[in-house]
């Protein structure tokens, strides 16, 4: 990689990158609340374990990358769920998968970003959509989206829930 493409072809992944440091720490704290001892916890029969949830949360970054690197991939299952066994172990997968985005995105350049990424739906359908797209929907807002549901878990577990953007109600004497 010649010094221009390390300064230039990289912009994209660099962005995202920046935005996942800022954002890992914050979801650490979300994940550092789960009680340990409500990991089999569900709010409703549909829903997930606070254990599967945080475990998924966890996951996503690392798992999300590796996948959207392949240029053509089968959808995942989502039919079964891993449930955290404790709340270190899911700290673990989380520090495993910001240390595999810390030394792999900055490795995709810019024309390979824009590449389109094919995901085999289950229903036989075929999802192809740019490759920063994909790690943007999935590797960042779908981890938000997931931060947050485990936000409404800490809240119904009467667990104080720490802040994202701001104070969170707790961290401001409540609302």
């Amino acid at each position: 990689m010649t010094q221009a493409t390390t300064a230039t072809g990289n912009m994209i992944a660099r962005s995202m990158l920046e935005e996942f440091e800022r954002e890992v720490a914050t979801t650490r704290r979300f994940l550092e609340r789960v009680p340990g001892d409500r990991l089999s916890w569900r709010p409703h029969a549909k829903s997930m374990s606070a254990g599967q949830l945080a475990h998924h949360i966890a996951e996503t970054p690392g798992m999300a990358l590796q996948f959207g690197l392949l240029d053509r991939a089968a959808a995942p299952d989502f039919g079964v769920r891993t449930e955290a066994r404790s709340v270190p172990d899911v700290l673990a997968v989380l520090d495993a998968g910001a240390a595999y985005v810390r030394e792999t995105l900055l490795t995709v350049e810019d024309a390979r970003m824009n590449t389109a990424f094919t995901i085999d739906m289950p229903d036989g359908s075929v999802l192809e959509l740019p490759r920063h797209r994909f790690f943007r929907t999935i590797m960042l807002n779908h981890w938000y989206h997931h931060r947050g549901q485990l936000g409404v878990y800490l809240r119904m577990l009467d667990v104080p829930v720490p802040s994202s953007y701001g104070p969170s109600g707790d961290e401001q004497g409540g609302i």
